[in-house]
Parts: structure tokens; sequence; C-alpha cells
């Protein structure tokens, strides 16, 4: 089943290349049909977390060194792919306003390859494996931001993000080939292999250094100003709701694990990046003038907290990193689409054009409220709950670095406000060649108001899904009872 759950995107790709481009109710019917049936199928893996895991083995290469179709769900992973396709559902139906039907066709089929690559990398059992989906999920957006974003700023911001992933990919590659050279065998999860120091650390840090450039992670993160900013609002829902998270994936099930002293030694150089990221995307983000590239230097502040959550080994901080993992990928999501559908009205990001908005869109108004103060972390908004639990779990191990990182809950509200102020209040602005904005159509609630209810749901209740993420999981309770601050 797991197989079938990942390549059901692509089978509905293809079933969309299948179909003309000029009947536009059919492809968008397809495409949404097909990530309707994904997330609906990826909920039927529910009842592994938090102790089971369900998977599917088969040989695939022979040799001295073997490799096998090994795909698998645990407590961990399941987390990662219920994140991608339920964000993939309001992200496919959020295309449906692209304005070039001709090429709505093609658009359509990269997200869902897109989808298809992200369970692929968050499935795999097998390095090999994973590795492949690590560098094939950079074509879909590489070729969505060249062929669909169509501006030069655009290709810019797409041959920077393909040139530092591409080399984050090629020093994984490294690492990957040096680690089965030492193992002889691709089947590395949950293994214990006897590494000398030093190679554990040359291991780590190749694994590391690609997990911090996809996150990103400051000083990192170049690529992600002009990626995030210039992609279409419905592809960066899924590059910074789901895609940012596969670095901080790789860290969870296979750097910690593999590499649990190499971990420890490199443990205050990578607290120090969390808490440079921390304040650095805050920082920014206060002063950013576009409302995108606003959300996106959040984004970096916000991912900041989880690697603090994870280099800080205590037990308590990594369950709340899992729920901080899903809790931003549901917020910035719904962010970066609600900016999306003013994008859509005013014809700009800039705060400075427009304002007022509220007056003339109060179901917009309502929407950006929520979301708003869910990345602020208000009480009762998952926002709130993953950077609590984070905070009160690295407290106990690395106090220094967690009060550094407590001024990210000022500066969170600055930066909120800033963007609700600048959006939603004061006189109302718009370009001179806009007609006043309409109000969110149906379409448009429909597709954000199940983010905003999850938003609610773990807000309210963290404990559903803190409690689901295993407390022995070789990903993260083996790694906590080996790697502890000496």
């Amino acid at each position: 089943m797991i197989s079938v759950l990942v390549f059901l995107p692509a089978l509905f790709a293809l079933a969309l290349l299948c179909v003309p481009r000029a009947n536009a109710s059919l492809l968008k019917g397809i495409a949404l049909a097909g990530a309707l049936g994904t997330f609906a199928l990826s909920c039927v893996l529910l009842p592994v977390a938090p102790a089971g895991a369900a998977q599917e083995v088969s040989d695939w290469i022979h040799g001295a060194v073997g490799a096998a179709y090994h795909v698998r769900v645990d407590g961990i992973s399941v987390w990662f792919v219920l994140l991608t396709t339920f964000l993939t559902v309001p992200a496919v139906w959020a295309a449906f306003s692209y304005r070039d039907l001709a090429r709505l066709r093609g658009y359509l089929v990269l997200l869902l390859l897109f989808e298809w690559t992200l369970l692929g990398l968050f499935t795999a059992g097998d390095l090999l494996l994973f590795y492949i989906y690590w560098d094939l999920m950079l074509i879909p957006v590489f070729l969505a931001l060249v062929a669909f974003a169509d501006t030069p700023s655009a290709r810019r911001a797409a041959w920077g993000y393909l040139i530092y992933n591409l080399a984050g990919g090629l020093v994984l590659l490294a690492g990957v080939i040096a680690l089965v050279l030492h193992t002889h065998t691709f089947e590395v999860l949950n293994g214990s292999f006897p590494f000398t120091p030093v190679l554990q650390r040359w291991l780590f840090a190749a694994f590391a250094l690609a997990f911090l450039i996809k996150t990103p992670v400051f000083p990192f993160h170049a690529w992600m100003p002009a990626a995030y900013t210039q992609s279409p609002s419905s592809l960066v829902a899924i590059i910074s709701g789901v895609q940012s998270k596969a670095g901080l994936y790789g860290f969870i099930v296979f750097a910690l694990p593999l590499f649990p002293d190499a971990a420890q030694y490199f443990a205050p150089a990578m607290l120090v990046l969390a808490v440079c990221s921390i304040l650095y995307g805050a920082l920014l983000a206060i002063a950013e003038r576009n409302a995108k590239t606003l959300v996106a230097y959040s984004s970096l502040s916000h991912l900041g907290l989880v690697l603090l959550a994870l280099f800080a080994f205590n037990f308590t901080s990594l369950p709340a990193g899992v729920l901080m993992i899903v809790s931003h990928g549901l917020i910035a999501a719904a962010l970066f689409l609600l900016v999306g559908f003013i994008e859509e009205r005013t014809g700009t990001n800039e705060l400075a054009a427009f304002g007022g908005l509220a007056a003339v869109a109060p179901r917009l108004w309502v929407y950006m409220l929520i979301a708003g103060m869910a990345v602020l972390g208000l009480p009762g908004l998952s926002g709130f709950a993953g950077e609590f639990l984070i905070l009160i779990g690295a407290w106990q191990t690395q106090p220094v670095y967690t009060s550094f990182a407590l001024f990210t809950v000022v500066l969170a509200a600055v930066y909120a406000l800033r963007l609700l102020q600048g959006t939603m209040h004061g006189p109302l602005r718009v370009p001179a060649d806009v007609p006043p904005p309409r109000d969110l159509r149906p379409r448009e609630l429909g597709l954000v108001a199940p983010l905003l209810v999850m938003i609610f749901f773990l807000g309210v209740w963290p404990a559903w899904l803190n409690d689901r993420v295993p407390a022995q999981n070789p990903a993260i309770g083996h790694t906590t009872a080996l790697v502890q601050p000496r």
C-alpha cells in the first residue's frame, strides 16, 4: 500500500497528460481528485503511530553492495507523509487560479510530481532510494519556476535554487558513498556501525551540510528568499510547508541515529546556527517590505527553533520538534496562500502599495488574523504549542542558547503585527489601475479553512500529536539515549 501511496500522484500526473490542454475543468478535477485520493490513502497509515511500522521490501540491485526497494512508514515518517498529502490538496486547489489556461496542465503535473518525490523521500527505507528522491525533488520546482513563474527574476531564483541544492546533494552523495563503502550496505536505518571518531565526524558533516541547505538554515539560506518570493503561491506553500522539512527529517532519521558521537561533537556549532537563524530570520522579517519575503524570513526563524530542539538532546524537546514541524507547515502554507490571494487581487506583494483590506474583505481579514496570530505564537494556536514545548525542553539542557532564542517571541510579534497592519489596516490603498479588491471566494475560503482548523486543533490539543510520536523510536529515543551533553 505504501508504494501505491507514493506513486499515486505520479499516476494522476500522467493521466493529466492524456487530457487536452483546453479542457480546464477536467484537468482541475483530475488533479484535485489525485490530491484528495492520496491524502485519504495516507490517513490509513495513521495507526502506525506511535510504535508501529509498515514496510515493503523488494530486491533491487545485486552485487558486492546491494540495494533494495525498501519503503516504510513509522511513527516519525507518518507525520511527514500526512503533512505532505494534507498540504498538497489546498495547493492544487489554489492552482486553479493560474491565469494562463494553456499552461495550467503542465503546472498541475509538476505539483503532483513534486508530491510524488516528497512522499518517496519520506518513505524511503534504503539510503540509495532516499538520495534518489532527494535530488528528484529539485526538478519539479526548478521547472515550475523557469516555465510558469515566467519572469527574469523567477528564472534567476530557479537557478539559485538548483545550484545551491544540487551542491548540497553532491556533498550528500559523497557522504553516502563513504558510508556505504564502510558498511557495505544501503540498509542503514536503525543500524549501529563501528565508525572511527574522525570518519563519523566527516560523515556527519557531509550529511548535515546537505540538510542545512535544504531546510534552509543560516548562512546556507541564500537561495530561499528569491525562490519563495518568485514562486507561485500554490508552489511555495509546498516548498515552505513540506520541502523545508526534508533536511530536518534527514537529521532525525539518518544523521542523529547513525552518528551520535559526531552529533554531540558538532552540537555547539549547530546550536549557534540555530540561534543565528532564529534571530537573523526574525530581524530580516521585521525589516522586509515585501509580504511574501517577510513570510519567507519568518520561516527561517521558526525552522531554527526545530534545529535548536534537535541538538538540545532533551527527550521532551524532540517530540516538540515534530509538533513544530507540522505546525510550521500548516501556518506557512496558510500564510503563503493568503498572501497569494492578495497578490491576485492587487498585483503586488509590496506592503507599501496596499492597506486597509479589512474594510472591503472582512473574510480575508479574519483568515489573515488567525494565521498571523499563529505565527506570533498566540496561546491556543499550534504555533504557541510548538514553540513553548521546544523552549521548555531545550532550556533543561541548553539554557544559554535557549535564552537567546527566547527573543523570537518578541520579534515574531513585531513582524506578524507589521504584516497584518500593512495589509489589513489603515486607509484603503491599492494600485491606481486595480479595482477595489473582492473578498475571499467560496473556493478560497474552503481551501484555507482546513489548515486553520488544524492550527486550532493542535493548539488546543497538542498532546494528540505529541503522544503519537514514539518515545523509543530509534530515530528519536535511541538518539537521546546515546547523545547526552557532557
